[in-house]
């Protein structure tokens, strides 16, 4: 089992809406075993589940200081990816994260205060030897092939600071909002947009990073019978409360 750890220091950030989206495309490219945990009080990832008609990756509330116990019950469950929807700006929570993840995917806008927040986010993750790397969302699109000003700035400020960024980034499009009201992912929502795109470019190297010796997904795993798969997460949402 591999666990991602989505995490931000700001509210604002489209974190969740991140999560939902790497959660979604995971599970659709071949890892049929997804789990994510809404580690989050106000429960934004539990509220698009909800919203959701059909099948998809399972989601389990979870407290603070039950994550491990939680992820241990993954675990013995066979679930082959664990997201975590963190909470923002929670020191102690996102510790237990960073702690329980293999990798963490940092999120943050081109902004100036977003952009305040890197150095904590290297410190704390440097001190669980956690990698991470460091996503741009809700970046403004590029103007007849050039990046925006505070594009390019933040990507200096972060290649200055010596961290890994996603090579793709996530632009400022409506089909994100759209598709979460529903329970759905842009993907799901508009399979050829330019948002479907940058989100299966985005999962391919989260994938890469989280196996990064191993072959395609859908070569590796079946889906899990439905009735099975719903005992397996009661069991990991009973360890997380």
């Amino acid at each position: 089992m591999r666990t991602l750890a989505v995490l931000s220091q700001k509210g604002g950030t489209g974190k969740t809406t991140v999560a939902v989206h790497l959660a979604v495309e995971a599970w659709a490219r071949g890892h049929r075993r997804v789990l994510m945990a809404d580690l989050d009080p106000q429960r934004s990832a539990a509220d698009w589940r909800r919203a959701r008609v059909g099948a998809g990756p399972s989601l389990i509330e979870s407290k603070p200081g039950a994550l491990f116990v939680a992820q241990q019950a993954a675990q013995r469950a066979d679930i082959d990816l664990m997201v975590l929807d963190t909470r923002p700006a929670g020191d102690s929570d996102t510790t237990e994260a960073i702690r329980a993840a293999d990798l963490c995917l940092v999120v943050l806008r081109p902004s100036f205060f977003d952009l305040k927040t890197v150095q904590r986010m290297i410190d704390m993750t440097d001190a669980m030897s956690t990698p991470a790397i460091f996503l741009l969302n809700q970046a403004p699109s590029s103007r007849s092939g050039r990046e925006a000003p505070a594009v390019l700035e933040a990507i200096d400020i972060l290649r200055r600071r010596a961290v890994a960024v996603a090579p793709i980034g996530l632009r400022n499009r409506t089909a994100y909002q759209s598709a979460v009201a529903r329970g759905l992912t842009a993907s799901e929502l508009a399979p050829s947009s330019a948002a479907s795109h940058e989100v299966g470019r985005l999962w391919k190297h989260m994938e890469q990073m989280l196996w990064p010796a191993r072959p395609a997904a859908t070569a590796r795993f079946g889906r899990m019978p439905a009735a099975r798969m719903a005992r397996a997460v009661a069991a990991v949402g009973a360890a997380a409360e």
